[in-house]
């Protein structure tokens, strides 16, 4: 049976006799084009700014299909790749790192990435290895979550570039045990016949019209995935590809947003597969080629993959494979010099004509290579790739190469600030040009091949207008004309394609031996705002809900730029593209709501339209369409024109007390006559996370002196804190990661007792900022259900002891107030919450030998004081659940006074040195009083390990 790969080879090959060399674009099977790629790479490049989500399948199915955890290794071969975009296209590429099966989990939060942190988010991708445990493979679940993970990065800019790597090994599937899906009620998973009816309802909430992904696209994520499998797999990812594009590989429809096509789907059996499929996400200028092997042990001319060269070209990266073992690569330099790439482990350095190569064997078969100009003289000209079969076991091999030829040439549009673009007029004298990724200007002649230039203006509901059309680098800087009689005003984009020809190789008498390389084009789409006529407002792009429970409603507001007045009709229709099913009628109303109360803006000033959504039934899921929108001159309402103005929001379900309810009837009707599993039972059922909005913010501090500071300042709330909604929450939880930290719900062993939350962090010891603050460890942090509004503070004991950090989470409708307020707390708690902990960690031999203490040893010679729960009094109100009360404190001595941090940049002299203590222990509010410490007292013994459990313990004897 052919292998997939085989039949993509072949497939590749007979393309190869139809287009022209060099013409070939990645284009895996299953996939039409990579134009979803392309689009992302050209807002990337456009835009400056873009996040990526590398979605991982946790299910435990990967155990068998990739036991060696090739995905692991492929995904951490596109962060090189998309590091050495991001860097030379000067964008600011955000990744977040997730996983599903079952639910959603945020594995690692949001980070740059780039040439200097490449290597910590290939860290951070590593332990993903160990994420194949899971039971489901919920496609719902990764699209929602996926979902409102994208939209809290937008930040109220609707063209920001975002795109997510799915990576699975199978179909949509469950597990037969009892329970259900909050998107199929009443479908239960304890029958054979519910696993299918859950299938197929899942199935139908992700493809019916305006589900969940078209939700997904109309919020203009780009989806790009990566299916697992075999031959026998194409049925198994028929949902996966059609949700990826709109169609999947078996006929399955999906959505009904369909142009430009949603993403990309790579079919892949093995490692090499992988890596192909990986790159194929990398959005720079690529060819593709497929030719076979040299059979006999030496290099051949008939399986030259060819490539030309000329001093445009930086540097060069390849992807490649002989398809088999045993099959290695040669390099060919211009001169006729070889270099043979041998396998080895890790990277290998190595040179071919005076030139560096690095390359770097990703399996038995597949390598990456770099080589890079470093000014030789011997770059330009025909380079060469050849796969030499050194077994002359596999003379059928097929090899494969993804090129690409970085000349760091952009397409650009000439921005003139005199100059609007106004719908339905000609806009005169507009100027295009090519610049490098640091966007300093290029001249067109200096280029060496040849350059071809095509742009448009696209806006949504009309044809591309056509501005030029493969115009020679000669043409590029002439000024033109464009006709945008056609178009409405709203959000348009120009988009921009360049395509590069290297020049011709040369042999030394100047004829010509090969032509030069063409490559796929140079993307870049700049979004623009297409302007009313003269006279009238000019509103924003879109008005943005933000999170919203449909019947309570929501307001947004849109900015209008003046002059005129503006208003939406009374009885407006809003058009939806996609959003929740069965939530009734939709509303958009405002104030100004005809042309008699217009909302009127002066000349020059901006004005905020205020608009109202609501909805007959609440639901969950992404909500995206356009609501028409009335502008006029200001004094002549009846001149008024309209445009249609996108809006969005997030809906989710609110919390539901029903299950409270239930349980406190039958405890208050049947007394002590209820059942002790049926208690169990209520306790479990109704111990969840509270379903509601909630922003998060983790924040690295320092405590100098007693003082808590950040960033070299006072501890304080900064203006871009809070702004991250925290995804997964659109119900009641029972696990939840936020920024890294993983929450989960104990119910612990009394049936009375109410439910609590575990914190576990990674490598760090935790307190919480409620009593008790911690478990009977004393090292990790709980909390109670309603996590919003507390804090926790999180400590490496292997790290500096002055170092901390807290994660605050807030109501997604907390004020401003509000947030200062916990602040304040925080600021107030945090030092001597830090010190005890420290302490703590100490006496559990959780400090590394010779590293600082938390606290000095007496100057007298003794030995160090006790710390709280080792002798003196707990900072965290007792050593966990179940302990005794301390005895009782001593009276507080004075405070002294806390010096305020120096006012500098950087961290304080002796950052990474202990800070003396102050002789007094300046305890919380939620704390023991403080008590003189004596100076020379033997630690105490650290409190037992178990204690007898108490059923009345309010949080029913820990976890």
């Amino acid at each position: 049976m052919r292998t997939l790969f085989s039949r993509c080879a072949l497939l590749l090959a007979a393309l190869a006799l139809a287009l022209p060399a060099g013409l070939l674009l990645a284009t895996p099977a299953g996939a039409t084009d990579n134009a979803a790629v392309d689009r992302f790479g050209a807002c990337l490049a456009g835009q400056k700014a873009g996040d990526l989500l590398i979605l991982f399948d946790e299910s435990g199915s990967l155990t068998d299909s990739d036991p060696a955890a090739a995905r692991v290794k492929a995904a951490q071969y596109l962060a090189d790749t998309l590091a050495r975009y991001a860097d030379r296209t000067n964008a600011k590429l955000d990744v977040g790192i997730a996983g599903f099966s079952t639910e959603y989990t945020m594995r690692k939060d949001w980070s740059p990435l780039n040439g200097q942190t490449v290597d910590q988010v290939k860290a951070e991708i590593a332990p993903m290895a160990q994420h194949n445990t899971g039971l489901d493979t919920d496609y719902w679940q990764a699209l929602d979550g996926a979902r409102q993970a994208l939209a809290g990065r937008t930040g109220g800019n609707p063209n920001r570039c975002q795109a997510i790597a799915w990576f699975t090994d199978g179909k949509i599937d469950f597990t037969q045990r009892p329970g259900g899906r909050d998107y199929a009620p009443g479908v239960d998973l304890d029958t054979a016949e519910g696993v299918a009816a859950m299938t197929a309802k899942a199935t139908e909430e992700i493809c019916r019209p305006g589900g969940m992904a078209d939700q997904v696209r109309s919020s203009k994520i780009v989806m790009l995935a990566i299916g697992l499998g075999d031959d026998k797999s194409d049925v198994d990812f028929d949902v996966l590809s059609a949700i990826a594009t709109g169609k999947g590989i078996n006929g399955k429809a999906c959505g009904k947003i369909l142009d430009p096509v949603p993403g990309g789907f790579y079919p892949v059996s093995n490692i090499d597969d992988m890596l192909f499929a990986f790159d194929a996400l990398n959005p720079d200028p690529k060819i593709e080629d497929t030719k076979g092997v040299c059979a006999q042990g030496e290099v051949c001319q008939e399986a030259r993959h060819n490539f030309v060269l000329d001093r445009s070209v930086k540097s060069v990266s390849i992807v490649g494979s002989g398809g088999e073992p045993g099959i290695v690569p040669h390099l060919i330099a211009p001169s006729g010099q070889q270099v043979e790439l041998p396998k080895s482990e890790g990277k290998s350095e190595t040179t071919v004509d005076g030139m560096p190569v690095s390359y770097e064997w990703q399996s038995d078969s597949a390598q990456t290579i770099t080589i890079s100009s470093a000014g030789q003289p011997g770059w330009v000209g025909q380079w060469a790739i050849v796969y030499v079969d050194t077994t002359g076991e596999h003379p059928d091999a097929l090899s494969r190469v993804i090129i690409h030829i970085t000349t760091d040439i952009y397409p650009a549009l000439v921005v003139d600030p005199k100059k609007s673009w106004r719908a339905g007029q000609l806009v005169k004298g507009v100027t295009f040009g090519l610049v490098d990724g640091q966007d300093k200007p290029i001249d067109p002649a200096g280029i060496a091949g040849s350059a071809a230039l095509s742009v448009s203006v696209a806006a949504d509901g009309a044809p591309p207008v056509i501005v030029l059309n493969a115009v020679p680098k000669d043409v590029i800087a002439k000024p033109v004309d464009i006709d945008l009689s056609g178009l409405r005003p709203g959000p348009a984009k120009v988009k921009m394609s360049l395509v590069i020809t290297t020049a011709p190789a040369l042999d030394p008498a100047g004829v010509q031996i090969a032509p030069g390389t063409q490559l796929t084009p140079q993307q870049v789409d700049k979004p623009i705002q297409l302007l009313p006529k003269l006279g009238l407002p000019v509103p924003g792009e879109q008005i943005d809900f933000g999170t919203v429970e449909g019947v309570k409603g929501a307001t947004g507001t849109l900015s209008i730029t003046g002059p005129g007045c503006v208003w939406i009709d009374g009885g407006a229709t809003a058009t939806v593209s996609a959003g929740p099913e069965d939530i009734g009628t939709l509303r958009l109303s405002s104030a100004a709501d005809g042309p008699g109360n217009c909302l009127k803006v002066d000349d020059g000033q901006q004005g905020t339209l205020e608009v109202a959504l609501n909805s007959e039934r609440n639901g969950h899921g992404g909500l995206n369409g356009t609501v028409p929108l009335h502008i006029a001159p200001k004094d002549h309402p009846d001149e008024a024109e309209t445009v249609d103005i996108a809006f969005t929001a997030s809906m989710v379900n609110p919390l539901s007390t029903t299950n409270f309810i239930l349980a406190l009837l039958a405890a208050l009707l049947l007394g002590p006559g209820i059942p002790v599993a049926l208690l169990y039972l209520a306790k479990w059922y109704v111990g969840k996370i509270p379903g509601e909005p909630m922003l998060a913010e983790r924040i690295g501090v320092t405590v100098d002196h007693g003082v808590l500071a950040r960033d070299g300042e006072q501890f304080a709330l900064a203006e871009d804190d809070l702004v991250s909604p925290v995804p997964g929450l659109a119900e009641g939880v029972r696990e939840l990661t936020v920024l890294g930290v993983d929450l989960s719900v104990v119910t612990g062993r009394s049936p009375l007792g109410t439910a609590h939350v575990k914190v576990t962090a990674e490598g760090l010891v935790s307190a919480g900022s409620e009593l008790p603050s911690t478990d009977d460890s004393g090292l990790a942090a709980v909390l109670p259900l309603a996590v919003h509004g507390k804090w926790l503070l999180l400590h490496n004991p292997a790290g500096p002891p002055d170092q901390a950090e807290i994660l605050v989470m807030v109501p997604g409708t907390s004020d401003l107030a509000a947030r200062q307020k916990l602040f304040e707390e925080i600021e107030r708690k945090a030092p001597d919450m830090l010190a005890a902990l420290r302490r703590r960690a100490e006496a559990a031999n959780l400090v590394p030998v010779g590293a600082a203490a938390g606290e000095p040893a007496s100057p007298f010679g003794g030995p160090p004081a006790p710390g709280p729960g080792f002798g003196g009094p707990d900072p965290f109100g007792g050593g966990g659940f179940g302990d005794p009360m301390p005895p009782p404190p001593m009276p507080p001595p004075p405070m002294p006074q806390r010096p305020m941090p120096p006012q500098r940049p950087g961290p304080p002299p002796g950052f990474n040195q202990p800070v003396p203590p102050p002789q007094v222990d300046h305890q919380a509010d939620t704390m023991n009083a403080p008590i003189r410490r004596p100076g020379n007292q033997p630690p105490a013994p650290p409190p037992p390990a178990g204690r007898p459990n108490d059923p009345f313990d309010p949080f029913g004897g820990g976890s």
